[in-house]
């Protein structure tokens, strides 16, 4: 027999117990206290004794308690623009209802429709201040990109026509984003109804099952899946965007991109949504779900993540699907009652092509704006790039991984020397680079979309906001008062723009590993050579001497790529260096390749992106 369906009841426990009387079906309950979501459960179409009943639900408020609890929804934070993606109208007009209700907060409404025929303009006429991007009929991905291009606002709040926010949803959002150092907040989807076997099932097997109700730091990928996502700008042009051929799995594949720690969970900013009616449309769910954290499972840079994507849950989902084969095929003939049918099939089909995709963009990288990494990485201007050079390939990833995938058109490179790592990085536009030796200039003949100038760092000759980007690459620990360097930079960088930095930290020394003293020079002598005036900054000195904690970062040259670093520095004889760096090559990239996203090393890479005015 099909599953029956559930009458789901929200049951605010500051009013008192909900009264469950008995009937044809069993309850879904969604416990609440205090306008946050503390839980949920299945109770029989009996109901449960009142003295049951009132212990299960002080059960479920004492375990919320001790938890982080609720995001207070007063402490500001700013204003949304929320981008709600559009295919049915008489779901578009509950979802802007329930919005429009909360309006305190909100800048503005983006609606794509994604129709094809403009068929929702009778629907967003009805509510003035709507704005309307008419978009062929588009993924996730796609129509959320295409809002985040129509709009200018420093956060972004992404719904589909089916979510129905709750009272203080907006302002439990931007409550969160108040701490400057979170750059996504996620909430929870729950089910307004339960009445076929499928919509049951997504919420017995996919949707429930790990469901957080404690909030907090660094929730799995997954909760992009079920709940309503807001992300800042500057987070969505690092990450270059969604990706147009994940679904609705391209939340989760984007915040798997992001630092962990950047990433808050907030029950109590929640929605209420119609799960998948049919099998057709929970088996399309399944699938775009699983296609999501597999492509998270790669990206996110975590070597354990990346194997358990690998290795563990393809033979995990195929065991499954297989058992499933089995309970319907016992189930048919009479052997045993037939349990929820869980499409494992589908669910192995998204993985697969999750993996696909994300190894897709390692090996053939797009980017919209800035190089792709392998192009970047080829033009590293060492002549032997992968020995004596190879720790300029370190800092060269680590660069592009904290620069931004954005239209960057006007650059102001300081202190770039020779390298032009500006250009490199971002080959359309046109940089300005500037440096206190004029003898650099030609390094930049003939480039028309170089200029060169002789500048101080600390008392630019430019206006203020003149430019989109400014690069300080290995500059900061030359320069005595980098204080005034700092205030520079943001004064000549626009609103919306970016800054990008790369500094050796505190963990540098030469050398870095004892054995190797006798070889190499001392870190006083290095100090001497390169002329800084300090060691370097650890990534609370960024924070401080820019005024903000940078919105990404990334440490180059750990403790085994060190090696290679050291070597190229030696006092050894030059065919001696470039042998024993061949012979550690295996050694080198391993520690190159398996470094975490998040793994220290020896020197730092940071950006910042300004305040929109």
């Amino acid at each position: 027999m099909p599953e029956p369906a559930r009458r789901v009841v929200h049951a605010e426990l500051a009013d008192g117990l909900p009264r469950l009387e008995a009937g044809g079906r069993p309850f879904h309950v969604m416990w609440w206290w205090h306008g946050a979501p503390v839980g949920d459960g299945a109770i029989g179409r009996r109901g449960l004794p009142p003295r049951v009943l009132a212990d299960r639900a002080a059960r479920r408020v004492a375990e919320w308690e001790a938890g982080p609890g609720d995001v207070p929804p007063d402490e500001g934070g700013p204003a949304l623009a929320v981008a709600i993606r559009a295919v049915a109208g008489e779901r578009l007009e509950r979802c802007l209802g329930a919005l429009l209700a909360q309006a305190d907060g909100i800048a503005e409404i983006l609606v794509v429709d994604c129709t094809g025929a403009g068929e929702l303009a009778a629907v967003t006429e009805r509510f003035p201040g709507v704005a309307v991007l008419a978009a062929a009929p588009a993924g996730e991905g796609a129509a959320r990109n295409l809002a985040v291009a129509a709009t200018e606002s420093e956060v972004v709040a992404f719904l589909s026509d089916a979510d129905e926010v709750r009272p203080g949803w907006a302002a439990r959002v931007r409550a969160a984003f108040a701490d400057e150092e979170v750059l996504a907040v996620t909430g929870l989807t729950l089910p307004l109804e339960l009445e076929t076997e499928a919509q049951v099932v997504h919420e017995t097997l996919l949707a429930g099952p790990g469901r957080r109700y404690d909030g907090g730091r660094a929730p799995a990928p997954r909760a992009a899946l079920d709940g309503p996502l807001a992300m800042r700008r500057s987070a969505l042009e690092l990450a270059g965007g969604f990706d147009e051929h994940l679904g609705t799995g391209a939340g989760a594949d984007l915040l798997g991109r992001l630092p962990a720690a950047a990433v808050a969970h907030v029950p109590a900013a929640a929605a209420l949504a119609a799960p998948p009616r049919d099998a057709a449309a929970l088996r399309r769910r399944a699938r775009d779900r699983r296609r999501g954290t597999a492509a998270a499972g790669l990206a996110g840079g975590s070597p354990a993540r990346a194997a358990r994507a690998l290795l563990a849950e393809p033979p995990r989902l195929a065991a499954a699907g297989a058992r499933e084969l089995l309970r319907r095929v016992a189930g048919t003939t009479g052997l045993t009652p037939r349990t929820l049918p869980r499409p494992a099939g589908a669910e192995l089909r998204g993985h697969l092509e999750g993996l696909a995709r994300a190894t897709l963009r390692v090996v053939s990288p797009h980017s919209r704006h800035k190089a792709p990494l392998p192009e970047f990485l080829a033009r590293n201007p060492f002549p032997r790039p992968l020995t004596e050079g190879f720790f300029y390939r370190e800092k060269m990833r680590a660069v592009h991984r904290v620069a931004p995938d954005a239209p960057l058109a006007r650059v102001l490179e300081i202190g770039g020397g020779r390298s032009g790592m500006a250009r490199k990085l971002l080959p359309a536009a046109h940089v300005t680079s500037t440096d206190l030796d004029s003898a650099h200039a030609e390094a930049f003949t003939g480039d028309p979309q170089t200029t060169f100038m002789v500048a101080d760092a600390t008392a630019l000759p430019f206006e203020d906001a003149s430019f989109d980007a400014v690069t300080l690459l290995d500059v900061l620990e030359h320069i005595p008062d980098d204080a005034a360097a700092a205030r520079e930079a943001w004064r000549v960088v626009r609103p919306g723009g970016w800054i990008l930095v790369s500094s050796p930290n505190l963990r540098w020394r030469s050398p870095y590993h004892r054995i190797m003293r006798p070889i190499c020079p001392t870190s006083e002598d290095m100090i001497a050579r390169w002329e800084h005036v300090r060691v370097g900054y650890e990534r609370d000195d960024l924070a401080r001497l820019f005024g903000r904690p940078p919105a990404a970062t990334a440490d180059f040259i750990n403790g085994v790529t060190v090696i290679a670093h050291d070597l190229a520095f030696s006092h050894l004889p030059g065919r001696a260096r470039r042998i024993l760096l061949t012979a550690l090559a295996p050694v080198t990239w391993a520690g190159y390749l398996l470094q975490p996203r998040d793994g220290r090393g020896t020197e730092t890479a940071a950006s910042w992106r300004k305040p929109a005015a």
